[in-house]
């Protein structure tokens, strides 16, 4: 390992380091409490392409703000869709933050059921150590903690690269899961470099006060966090972030932004406020969705929010209208799928079962591992007497099952 390691502000950051080739012909085991793999957003492939073309470095596209929707840009959530672009990423395993309790194997396929394939994922099996899919170009293999050194042992040959998003320690509430020395001991393991660490505080998934957790991980494992952050200052509070992902409520803004300035930075943190106001109070969250689509940012974060309210409150029209924006705004996104089930679940309260099972089809054709969507399909069908789409949901249901299914062998830790 070389003496020091990046530590970066948010992970899509990382692609500052990508012109070095750090995964080529490497697998990249990355602990991290959120899996950033998900289809890039509208215009993000053909810009990473034509970054390649031209040879400029693909951390020009980055988001500056962690936010989801932004045209033609990658950034924290879909981090590792751009490196399979851009950087030559074939390979990963996902450390979560979760261990193998019983029913482990179901967590893991519910972790990736929301990301779009646009048809059926490729070759999805789970063993007694991991759940491997093809998605979004990665190899992806889903990997338990405590079932890492036995995955590493049985599946990895060849080099390893290491990547730490810091909360995976911590939770956005405080609460610790692993300390610094699991994840230091799990890092050695692995062998290999380690490529960079996140903070993830500004995006409000590792409170503030845990920033020195970088520091105290490299120093662990015999390195130096040297701080290589070039995000620009945010225009909003420093928790706003953290606030919105605890449900907390929004702080006190300062009213700076005028509805006319056409300034998408200002129009974000109206729709962050947006965010923050969403469960408590739709309609006023929407009065933000709206000035900050006058400042020109269009939020389908806010926009899924405020409908996901609406349906919770029992008004179905508004909810559809709603996360039907959403849904255009960025259609492959996690969110979108979302809020295509929930939408989905409003047409059938709105138009009934014929309607809502044709939305429920559309659905599961772009989440073919999303069991819930497959149930209320097979159920609609049967219904409607459409023995067609009845079969089909069962066989996609039959997949889930194998998949999900607890093994009765391997279920003690370490190496097999």
């Amino acid at each position: 390992m070389p003496g020091h390691v990046d530590l970066f502000e948010e992970h899509g950051e990382v692609a500052a380091l990508w012109p070095q080739s750090p995964y080529r012909g490497r697998t990249v085991v990355c602990f991290d409490r959120h899996l950033d793999l998900k289809p890039l957003a509208p215009g993000g492939e053909e810009a990473l392409r034509a970054a390649a073309r031209a040879g400029t470095s693909p951390a020009e596209l980055l988001r500056r703000l962690p936010v989801r929707g932004v045209p033609g840009a990658f950034g924290l959530d879909d981090f590792w869709s751009a490196a399979a672009l851009a950087a030559g990423l074939t390979d990963l395993v996902w450390v979560p933050s979760w261990t193998s309790s019983e029913g482990w194997e179901s967590r893991a396929v519910g972790c990736v059921s929301l990301i779009a394939t646009g048809g059926a994922p490729a070759d999805p099996q789970t063993g007694d150590c991991c759940l491997a899919v093809t998605l979004c170009g990665v190899r992806l293999s889903v990997v338990p903690p405590d079932l890492l050194t036995r995955h590493l042992d049985r599946h990895v040959t060849g080099e390893v690269i290491t990547d730490i998003d810091l909360d995976w320690l911590v939770d956005e509430h405080g609460a610790p899961d692993h300390s610094v020395d699991d994840l230091a001991d799990l890092v050695a393991a692995c062998g290999g470099e380690l490529s960079a660490m996140t903070w993830s505080t500004r995006s409000g998934f590792l409170p503030g006060e845990f920033r020195g957790v970088g520091p105290d991980v490299a120093g662990r494992l015999g390195l130096r966090a040297r701080e290589s952050s070039f995000l620009p200052a945010t225009p909003w509070p420093e928790d706003l972030m953290l606030r919105v992902h605890q449900g907390a409520g929004p702080p006190t803004l300062d009213e700076r932004d005028e509805p006319g300035a056409a300034d998408p930075a200002s129009g974000v943190t109206v729709a962050l406020q947006g965010l923050a106001h969403a469960s408590a109070s739709p309609a006023q969250a929407q009065e933000c969705y709206e000035r900050a689509a006058a400042q020109g940012y269009r939020s389908s974060w806010l926009a899924y929010k405020i409908g996901a309210a609406h349906y919770a409150r029992g008004d179905q029209r508004a909810a559809r209208d709603r996360l039907r924006e959403a849904i255009a705004l960025d259609p492959r996104d996690t969110l979108a799928m979302h809020a295509r089930v929930l939408a989905a679940r409003a047409t059938l309260r709105l138009d009934g079962p014929g309607p809502a099972l044709a939305e429920f089809r559309a659905v599961g054709e772009e989440l073919p591992l999303r069991a819930g969507v497959w149930r209320t399909v097979r159920v609609l069908a049967d219904a409607l007497g459409d023995p067609e789409n009845a079969q089909l949901a069962r066989d996609r249901l039959d997949l889930v099952e194998r998949l999900t299914r607890a093994r009765t062998t391997g279920r003690s830790t370490g190496r097999g």
